[in-house]
């Protein structure tokens, strides 16, 4: 009962945040909201697909720019910005992931790596159209959303039906596909799963979900920069998934959480906030390799 209890719990204390919290929090709530999407999105390929991909950022950073492009180079409104941002970020999935799963494991890794770092160049240096390293700015949400609680209820209710779609996602008969994927390849071929195709499909979607997260990010920051496409954040991304369990669906919200409160509060507190953060990564691989969520939970 606690457990059932406890998620319609939360989204009734973040419904209500903008009501009491100061609007520090708010700004802080809405980063997070948008980096536990993120999270969300890459645990479809590494929870469920068995996939480790250090290139998600790409697909993040392709829906911001996308989305940042249309409306600050040709006066497109928010809401078709909205919608495109996805679209060019499930493309560039496609086609990276049908180079990217025709390879296991460390070369899986490496590709996804390259793919990433070469939109991130193209990001970095296409001055003209992106900004280069200044970034794209004055990227402006609708004027009904102008305000940091108006676009924190709007950022809530698109995380929360992107985390219910990817749930149900990972629930569905494709979900378990992945699943049998993740565990023996070859048994999953063998049993009549299209091996490629569902990996690839994995890919896209995931790509889709975190195109969504970097419209989100756009608006909210009124610009994007190339380190939305960097590595590091894919690493990030990663991070959170393995510290709150790659085999829990909330494991990535968990981690999310977790990760965002070292990298806000530890600076605060210590210049040696790193070492802290290396030190708990350490812990949780070394003590709780499945997560922290497998402290309450046996299944996934």
């Amino acid at each position: 009962m606690v457990r059932r209890a406890a998620l319609p719990g939360l989204i009734v204390v973040l419904a209500v945040l903008p009501l009491v919290a100061p609007p520090v929090v708010i700004i802080y709530t809405t980063d997070l909201l948008i980096f536990t999407l993120f999270a969300l999105s890459l645990n479809l390929v590494v929870g469920y697909g068995g996939m480790l991909s250090m290139g998600h950022a790409a697909f993040f950073a392709t829906g911001g720019y996308t989305a940042g492009l249309l409306v600050t180079h040709l006066g497109v409104a928010m809401l078709p910005a909205l919608l495109a941002g996805p679209v060019v970020a499930a493309a560039v999935a496609l086609v990276i992931g049908f180079f990217c799963v025709r390879l296991t494991h460390a070369y899986f890794i490496m590709l996804t790596l390259a793919f990433g770092q070469l939109i991130y160049t193209v990001f970095w240096k296409w001055h003209s159209a992106t900004g280069g390293d200044d970034g794209l700015t004055g990227i402006m949400p609708h004027p009904l959303l102008v305000s940091q609680s108006a676009y924190y209820m709007f950022v809530l209710v698109i995380v929360l039906a992107c985390a219910w779609a990817l749930y149900r996602i990972g629930r569905s008969p494709f979900g378990s596909a992945l699943l049998a994927i993740k565990d023996n390849p070859r048994r999953a071929a063998f049993l009549g799963i299209d091996v490629r195709r569902t990996q690839l499909a994995a890919f896209t979607v995931a790509g889709t979900f975190a195109g969504i997260a970097g419209v989100l990010q756009a608006f909210y920051q009124r610009g994007m920069f190339p380190t939305s496409a960097h590595w590091l954040l894919s690493a990030d991304g990663f991070v959170a998934v393995c510290i709150g369990g790659a085999n829990y669906f909330f494991g990535p919200v968990v981690g999310a959480v977790l990760l965002k409160l070292l990298q806000i509060l530890g600076p605060r507190v210590t210049e040696y906030w790193l070492f802290i953060l290396g030190a708990f990564i350490l812990f949780v691989a070394l003590v709780r390799p499945a997560g922290l969520l497998s402290f309450i939970r046996r299944q996934a």
